[in-house]
């Protein structure tokens, strides 16, 4: 491969030397017929011109023109551009109005003039080389398409029977689409002992705004959260960062590596010794940004292979936390409107009014800032935070905030430090609140906890599994505190499953200590079973379970749990699905009760004008239409998805969102007589929004028919026939063939036509009546008044 991308690279020097070269002859044969007088303004007399062919680094760089001075020699400087070497900070040499700098003013570069071959060699380090950057993580970002003008509707019902006593529920989402954004609302339908009731959840409209990475959200939402304040749920306007309307950006500072190449080389990076880029690069340095890591701690492996088969490798430890943000960064959030009360119960309950706004701004690539503020009646909260990059500890985050309400003045202050590695792992992080601080998620009467503390852990071995512990501790100023130690193990057996252990104490009076232990091992494909215990003193029990889980498309699932000991626990599953939806049917016994229990679920989607069956719509969507065309293939992203309808549609459920999905049709499920203008579209949708995908396909309604003369002789090969009429939108001339025969496409069900040949013609009409032969013969016409 790098074979052939130098041979094109000497080719494409070659060409342009020869290019370079004739020019420069033409130019010394003006300035030879030019009189003396005219050159008296070029001040140099003692230079020499030389053709030259030039190696850099053993590479041929084509042929060029070299002046030769003082024994000293120079290259020009577009030719210097072109090696991609920089040029020295010394005055050029100007001839003809060009500017030539001396070889020997580029420090570290060595040359050799053979008078013979007329072959100059030039050894360059790659200092001299301009830099070439590459970029590790490729964004590909398109901008999404605007949202066809449509709709969707999820629903899912419930139905469950214990000791005679039946419940029905059921959910409903219904949401539309178009330019303007999106819009939703959820309900929520209940019938508890025979008491109906349906209860609105939440009704948004959202625009999102890819370019700025950021959504409106006007409705029912969640306020956004920092590192000390609560989030709640409110009705009302909010402006907020949305990073996924960029799927490929990484908002979190991420390594670079840099290097340096004598030859042409490919660099292979890997990261935790998995390969995760290759690329060519030309001499000289060279740099990687964004790095494709993942959070915590690793190592990055560079390997440079240049043309010879040398290898050098650049090893690099790295470490990388997404709860900073990369440098002029900002991620906020801002609120406006009032606090949502009762969610799941009420559907109109709306209190206090509130403005919240939070601020996060990456100052370094080490250092990101944050402010966080909260506005209520009767109650103010302010915040400062920081998080810093400790690269032999870890992250250090802090936080300070103050709040005043009728209670009167409060402050909160937190810290933690944590680190994320291989094979260790741990963290540390408390908060301690005065009795009269407040901030949003808190009840008015309630009082702030006076510290929170979490103590944590973890050690992944290669061979021997991974340990966690962590340790909890809350101190209330109302209630008794809370104190739990609990650790955990888990590891990989071998090829027959895994196996997890853990165990938690409660550090209170009359607490007891539980153990859990869990084994699972794979049957298949699909298919897992898995046992576990628990024991607590005074209680034992098991269970067994095997679930076999539903596949990507259309098929059946099921989940069976037998309990032992202690627990009686029976519960039989079964699930199906298919285009349309999603079902379940199950039943559960325990302590002596049986329970039976049934649900459904699925989606209409409305696009372009039809209305179609789904399962549940929870990401974008597509409608592709092959007009008149039923039982097309539909692939989407190399996969078969559908089969057009009989009006030659058909629904894509799951597209992802600010990404290309490249869409295509099967060009063999169409017939002959179809004119394919495109077979491969590119869907770029909204978050929640559909896209009309309308392929151009169209019957070319084509036809091959016979025309003769008067004297029965066949019309002679390159008359012309066209289509003429005031409702035809292109006159498209067709060429005659052998024997008289002309091919059309584009005819109607009566047509009048032109043949014209040597500037004579022919006027008549042509009928094409309806036929499933894909090449019908219409037969043979006389073209009168033509003679050949």
């Amino acid at each position: 491969m790098r074979l052939d991308v130098y041979q094109a690279g000497m080719v494409a020097h070659k060409i342009n030397a020869i290019t370079y070269l004739n020019a420069r002859l033409l130019l010394l044969t003006i300035l030879t017929l030019t009189p003396l007088a005219a050159l008296a303004e070029d001040p140099v007399h003692d230079v020499d011109e030389v053709f030259m062919a030039v190696l850099i680094n053993e590479q041929t760089q084509g042929t060029v023109v070299i002046l030769r001075s003082d024994g000293r020699l120079f290259a020009g400087a577009q030719d210097l551009r072109r090696w991609r070497l920089r040029l020295p900070n010394t005055a050029p040499l100007t001839q003809y109005g060009e500017d030539f700098f001396a070889l020997d003013a580029l420090a570290g570069l060595s040359y050799r003039f053979d008078e013979s071959s007329q072959v100059l060699t030039v050894q360059a380090p790659p200092s001299l080389f301009d830099a070439t950057r590459l970029k590790g993580t490729v964004t590909n970002f398109s901008a999404p398409t605007p949202a066809s003008l449509g709709g969707f509707l999820n629903y899912d019902v419930t139905a469950s029977h214990r000791a005679g006593e039946t419940n029905t529920g059921g959910a409903l989402e219904l949401g539309g689409f178009g330019s303007w954004g999106t819009a939703q609302t959820r309900i929520l339908a209940l019938d508890l002992n025979r008491q109906a009731r349906a209860v609105r959840l939440d009704t948004t409209w959202t625009r999102d705004q890819p370019m700025q990475m950021a959504s409106l959200l006007l409705g029912d939402g969640i306020s956004g959260t920092s590192s000390w304040g609560g989030a709640i749920r409110f009705g009302g306007v909010q402006w907020a960062t949305n990073f996924s309307t960029q799927p490929g950006v990484t908002s979190f500072p991420v390594p670079g590596m840099s290097g340096e190449a004598a030859l042409p080389s490919t660099v292979d990076l890997y990261v935790d010794n998995a390969l995760r880029m290759s690329r060519e690069v030309p001499s000289g340095p060279f740099s990687i940004q964004d790095l494709p890591v993942r959070a915590g701690q690793g190592d990055a492996r560079l390997v440079l292979t240049d043309i010879l088969g040398r290898e050098q490798i650049i090893t690099l430890p790295f470490y990388a936390t997404p709860r900073l943000l990369k440098q002029g960064l900002q991620d906020y959030s801002y609120e406006l409107g009032f606090v949502r009360r009762n969610f799941g119960t009420d559907s109109n309950n709306y209190g206090r009014a509130l403005a919240v706004g939070t601020h996060r701004l990456g100052i370094t690539d080490q250092f990101t800032a944050e402010i966080h503020g909260e506005l209520l009646d009767h109650q103010q909260s302010l915040g400062l935070g920081g998080v810093l990059m400790l690269p032999a500890a870890g992250v250090l985050s802090g936080s300070f905030a103050a709040s005043h309400s009728d209670k009167g003045v409060g402050g909160l202050l937190a810290l933690g430090l944590q680190r994320q590695g291989q094979p260790f792992s741990f963290g540390v992080n408390t908060q301690f609140a005065s009795q009269r601080f407040v901030k949003l998620g808190m009840q008015p009467e309630a009082l702030a906890p006076r510290h929170i503390s979490r103590v944590f852990v973890n050690l992944a071995t290669s061979g021997h599994g991974s340990f966690t512990a962590n340790y909890t501790e809350q101190a209330f100023r109302d209630r008794q505190g809370i104190k739990i130690l609990a650790g955990s193990y888990s590891r990989k057996i071998g090829s027959l499953g895994n196996l997890s252990a853990s165990v938690t104490r409660p550090l209170t009076e009359d607490a007891k200590t539980t153990f859990n232990l869990n084994f699972s091992m794979p049957l298949g494909n699909q298919t897992n079973a898995s046992i576990s215990t628990s024991a607590q003193p005074g209680r034992e029990q098991a269970r067994l379970a095997v679930s076999h889980s539903m596949p990507a498309g259309s098929g059946v699932g099921y989940h069976l749990v037998a309990g032992a000991g202690d627990s009686d626990y029976r519960q039989a599953e079964v699930s199906a699905q298919n285009e349309v939806g999603t079902y379940t049917l199950g039943a559960s016994q325990i302590s002596g009760q049986t329970a039976f229990r049934g649900s459904a679920g699925g989606a209409v989607a409305f696009l372009g004008g039809s209305a179609f069956l789904s399962r549940r719509i929870t990401n974008s969507f597509a409608v592709v239409q092959v007009p008149g065309y039923s039982g097309v293939g539909v692939y989407a992203d190399n996969q078969l998805v559908a089969r057009t309808d009989a009006n030659g549609s058909a629904l894509l459920p799951r597209l992802r969102p600010y990404q290309k999905n490249t869409v295509r049709i099967e060009q063999a499920d169409l017939p002959l007589d179809a004119q394919i203008d495109a077979v491969q579209l590119d869907a770029v949708p909204y978050f929640r929004s559909g896209l009309l995908l309308k392929f151009p396909v169209k019957r070319s309604r084509g036809a091959l028919f016979t025309v003769v003369l008067d004297n029965g002789d066949p019309l002679p090969a390159g008359a012309q026939a066209q289509i003429i009429g005031d409702n035809v939108e292109q006159n498209e001339v067709f060429p005659t063939g052998l024997r008289g025969e002309v091919y059309l496409t584009g005819l109607a069900v009566s047509n009048r036509l032109r043949v014209t040949w040597r500037e004579q013609s022919c006027e008549f009409v042509l009928p094409f009546p309806e036929s499933t032969d894909p090449l019908p013969h219409l037969g043979t016409y006389i073209c009168t008044g033509v003679e050949p």
